[in-house]
């Protein structure tokens, strides 16, 4: 038992170091002073509607926002260092030529995209909690359900009308499909009252419990079903990602033509993807992202063999065979 604690307190001392670490540091391109930046309403209402503007042209965000926020702020702050050079990159006539107010402007897409994936994030688990509160009261419509067909079993014996009601109430399955048949069963019921009441093995209280849960589950239903709201946050989070991969794809192009060959051209690298990188944009467990932060911090290489060497781009890694 001491060695499994022991092991328990190691790990959570070397997150809680990589924190003071990158906080003490005081790093430009850490999360932790990212996260002090925030955009006017102004802004916000500017930039959303040029995420908007890009109808369904998204690019799916695949998660892990704490490194890509950091990678990103890696890209920007190098493009200011390098902005003497990178604004008079001879662009060809049909692009417009680059200027340092779209260099500062991928700080503000930068916050943009936090911003967006956390109301997404925010809508998503309302969802998650609609989902889970679901469960209970579905599961005992569900045994209610079965008490009932037990009895129109017997009932409707010898009535083939009757027999075709149960088996449209029997077909399907789902959430959707449950509620619709409490819904079916109660008008059943309704029609079948007398019959029920004297009926010995509680077919009575099954009808009146699902008579109570029916309007609760349809509410239930609606709340944990992919809503109107919950699709435009995750069309916004990917548009305002968007916004940040043409940003750095300008620059990087910039960069190429004055640094190809060169190290700086490291700190304009695109950000490394993991091949199935997951398309909702949830980030993964909380020691995962820190470690990611770390190497993202530390610089790390593109094609970095954690996400298995693709990235952005549609580029291989280095150490990565194109063929």
């Amino acid at each position: 038992m001491a060695k499994a604690s022991t092991t328990t307190l190691s790990r959570t001392d070397k997150v809680a170091t990589k924190r003071a670490s990158r906080e003490t540091r005081g790093a430009p391109r850490s999360s932790t002073g990212a996260a002090a930046y925030t955009l006017s309403a102004a802004r916000e209402a500017e930039l959303l509607r040029e995420a908007e503007s890009q109808g369904d042209n998204t690019v799916i965000f695949p998660g892990k926002l704490a490194r890509r926020v950091i990678w990103s702020s890696r890209i920007q702050l190098a493009a200011e260092r390098d902005a003497a050079d990178l604004v008079r990159t001879p662009f060809p006539e049909d692009e417009p030529a680059l200027t340092r107010e779209e260099i500062r402007a991928l700080r503000d897409k930068i916050e943009l995209l936090r911003v967006t994936q956390s109301r997404w994030q925010a809508v998503q688990q309302r969802q998650e909690q609609a989902v889970a509160m679901f469960k209970g009261p579905a599961a005992e419509a569900a045994l209610h359900r079965r008490t009932l067909l037990r009895f129109f079993d017997l009932r409707f014996k010898k009535s083939p009308e009757g027999q075709k009601r149960l088996m449209a109430i029997r077909a399907g399955s789902g959430d959707a499909d449950l509620v619709q048949d409490v819904s079916d069963l109660l008008l059943l019921c309704s029609e079948h009252a007398e019959a029920l009441r004297k009926a010995p093995r509680g077919e009575a209280d099954a009808a009146a419990r699902l008579r109570a849960l029916s309007p609760q589950l349809a509410r239930m239903l609606a709340d944990k079903t992919f809503s109107p709201e919950a699709q435009r946050s995750r069309k916004l989070r990917d548009a305002a990602y968007t916004l940040v991969v043409h940003a750095e794809r300008r620059l990087r192009a910039a960069a190429e033509y004055w640094y190809a060959g060169t190290d700086k051209m490291k700190d304009y690298a695109p950000f490394p993807v993991s091949r199935g990188a997951a398309s909702t944009g949830d980030n993964g467990d909380e020691e995962e992202e820190e470690e990611g932060d770390a190497a993202a911090e530390n610089g790390a290489p593109e094609g970095d063999a954690s996400e298995g060497g693709a990235t952005e781009d549609g580029a291989p890694g280095e150490g990565e065979d194109e063929g």
